[in-house]
């Protein structure tokens, strides 16, 4: 049962992120209606996007922003600072690893894609108020002892159902690795 939890959670993290609604949720990522800020530069990120993208969504979306990144991007903006105070942008607060961005929660995403030209490596906003998740059905498992009865095997089917849809793309905005 656990391992068909991690597998099924494996597959809704790349449904979330990507998925283009044909059979699996839709991602945010794949969501037109979401607004880009670009970096700044063809290939990169940069201090100033970052607070482009902090301070793109309306101000009633900030309480509860949070930045969604990979660990590679995470890494390219750790070493980002600021222009004002000379501050690292990426930090890590207290003893548990809890990164934050300008005061804003950061989570990992191992689906969010790499940095490079035309990507959206970052998204940030509220996605409490942004995303709906429906969990349809939970995981059904059958267990099958007669298909492979020849070999001594049992085998098991797992099923489960969820969607997944942006209903507020007002609330979330993405950062393209653009020039303009």
């Amino acid at each position: 049962n656990a391992e068909f939890s991690e597998q099924f959670g494996v597959a809704e993290g790349v449904a979330f992120v990507t998925g283009n609604s044909v059979g699996k949720p839709e991602g945010f990522l794949a969501n037109t209606s979401i607004a880009h800020v670009a970096s700044g530069d063809a290939n990169l990120i940069t201090a100033n996007s970052i607070f482009a993208l902090y301070f793109a969504p309306k101000s009633t979306y900030t309480k509860n922003l949070k930045f969604v990144m990979n660990r590679a991007t995470m890494l390219a903006i750790s070493i980002l600072k600021s222009a004002v105070d000379g501050q690292y942008l990426l930090r890590r607060l207290g003893e548990s690893p809890a990164w934050n961005i300008l005061g804003a929660p950061v989570v990992e995403a191992k689906d969010m894609p790499n940095i490079a030209a035309g990507t959206f490596p970052v998204a940030a906003g509220d996605f409490q108020k942004a995303y709906i998740i429906v969990d349809r059905i939970a995981i059904a498992i059958l267990r099958d002892p007669y298909t492979q009865a020849a070999t001594n095997s049992v085998r098991f089917h797992a099923r489960k159902r969820v969607g997944g849809q942006v209903v507020m793309p007002e609330a979330i905005y993405k950062l393209e690795i653009a020039a303009s």
